[in-house]
């Protein structure tokens, strides 16, 4: 997306005009973190929990993070000059910039917030392949966000290449790991399941809520070690974003007996997405 407005460094400008500078970190080094938000009612879901983790990424990279309520005004202002209530807002901070590969030599952070419409069907089903991009579940930064996002962008093509929606990506062990960018659950011997994030996957915030979701309406939760060969099993499986939960038709991998389908949406993954639906319209009502 070219039109609209963005948030750079304390100044609104046309999408298609806003610049940073060519030594960034973020450009030559991808050291930056970022955070893709739901807005609705013209309030971002979890905001501060979304801050949360930047602000532990950014302090990883050894960066200085800019203030949370500096950034929560420039999330605000943005929405406000899309014209936007509901909405898809990505925030990302760089590193700074500097003149050679040393992050003790980066300037002050730039800051940067694009806001776009929800794209429609969203919510509709998908089906995935295991690639062979492999996640490394002890990288550096795991529980981050970062723009060093090559891995994924790879394993999303050789999905594509495959004939299916999404990729999904196992560790280095050989165990799930997560989607290209969602978490994911299976519904296996009736409890609700996920990797756990010593096995790579990212801390989404929408993942947290629905553990959250599941534990309110008294379904069974765990966060197990979940094998490829274990999804062949499973009554229901699911993604879920910031966007939302999104239900998987089928997976698919390089070997037939790793192939899996099922109804989707199933009824857990349908009740479990309406109480996260009804939670995101709770905390983002407006007054």
């Amino acid at each position: 997306m070219t039109g609209g407005v963005a948030w750079v460094n304390g100044r609104l400008v046309p999408r298609g005009e806003a610049v940073l500078p060519v030594d960034d970190f973020a450009f030559r080094y991808g050291a930056a973190c970022f955070e893709t938000m739901l807005a609705r009612n013209g309030r971002v879901f979890r905001l501060d929990r979304h801050l949360e983790r930047l602000d532990g990424g950014l302090r990883g990279l050894g960066v200085r993070p800019p203030a949370d309520r500096a950034l929560a005004r420039a999330v605000t202002e943005a929405l406000e000059a899309n014209g936007l209530a509901e909405a898809m807002v990505r925030l990302t901070v760089t590193a700074g910039a500097g003149d050679g590969p040393d992050l003790a030599a980066a300037s002050w952070p730039s800051a940067v917030v694009t806001v776009d419409p929800l794209a429609a069907g969203r919510a509709a089903p998908v089906s995935l392949h295991i690639v062979s991009v492999r996640i490394d579940e002890d990288r550096p930064l795991r529980d981050a966000k970062t723009a060093q996002f090559v891995p994924y962008l790879l394993a999303r093509s050789e999905a594509r290449r495959a004939g299916v929606d999404d990729a999904l990506l196992l560790n280095r062990r050989g165990d799930v790991c997560e989607a290209a960018t969602a978490n994911l659950f299976a519904v296996l011997e009736g409890g609700l399941v996920t990797p756990p994030l010593e096995d790579g996957p990212l801390p989404g915030v929408t993942r947290e809520a629905v553990l959250e979701c599941s534990g309110r309406l008294g379904l069974p939760a765990e966060e197990r070690t979940i094998a490829p060969a274990a999804l062949t099993e499973a009554q229901e499986v699911f993604l879920s974003s910031s966007l939302g939960l999104r239900p998987v038709r089928s997976i698919a991998a390089p070997t037939a007996d790793l192939a899996w389908s099922g109804n989707a949406p199933g009824d857990l993954t349908r009740r479990l997405s309406e109480a996260y639906e009804a939670l995101v319209d709770r905390e983002c009502a407006s007054d």
